[in-house]
């Protein structure tokens, strides 16, 4: 543009144009890509020539497009927290289930005096307790 002798004014509106703005990448629209946050479209995206954007309806679905990709990428990670902290808690109480199933036998054996039974259900019991005990204490950990 240099070259053809353009106005100073209308330089200043466009950038150099790098190799890496010519570049495609496909990991915003790769499920599974987890680094995406960084991506940006290339400055001549934003080039709001006026008129341009109201008068171009390709460009408008192109933005349109871009925001619903956007939009769904946030979507499924606020999803998938959803998700995880639910999974988080499930495994917890699953544990403080099978603590209580434990404890049940534990009294059934200790008043029908069956010492080795006994001891195996206490052994089971402690087991779960500090499972539990370790989910709450990871749990809390991870929510401060």
């Amino acid at each position: 543009m240099i070259a053809l002798g353009v106005k100073p004014e209308i330089l200043k509106w466009y950038q150099e144009l790098q190799k890496s703005h010519l570049t495609t990448s496909t990991a915003a629209f790769t499920q599974g890509v987890h680094d995406h946050q960084a991506s940006q479209l290339p400055w001549f995206w934003s080039i709001d020539i006026p008129r341009d954007t109201s008068s171009k309806s390709w460009l408008t679905e192109f933005y349109r497009i871009h925001w619903l990709c956007t939009k769904a990428g946030k979507d499924h990670w606020e999803e998938e927290e959803e998700l995880l902290t639910s999974e988080f808690q499930w495994v917890i109480n699953y544990f403080q289930h099978h603590l209580k199933c434990w404890q049940e036998k534990y009294m059934e054996h200790t008043t029908a005096n069956t010492h080795g039974a006994a001891c195996y259900v206490a052994r089971q019991q402690a087991i779960y307790d500090h499972l539990a005990e370790q989910g709450e204490l990871k749990w809390q950990q991870i929510n401060l």
